[in-house]
């Protein structure tokens, strides 16, 4: 049976807010790479790559400070 991913639980988005207000941009990587990893079996790959869409997407601004 196949699973259908519908986007990310409200505690995991809430909790990743949190961590990016307060600063913690790199710990809010590292949550949502192991969510992707084993919460919908992803390859390291797949999930590095969805990890930083999903920061282009909704934290643009705070990433631009960590790209060189």
């Amino acid at each position: 049976m196949e699973q259908i991913n519908q986007g990310l639980p409200e505690d995991l988005t809430i909790l990743l807010r949190r961590l990016v207000v307060n600063g913690s941009i790199r710990i809010e990587g590292i949550t949502l790479y192991v969510y992707f990893r084993r919460c919908w079996s992803l390859e390291d790959e797949l999930a590095a790559y969805y990890m930083r869409r999903y920061f282009e997407k909704y934290y643009t601004h705070d990433l631009s400070k960590y790209r060189i």
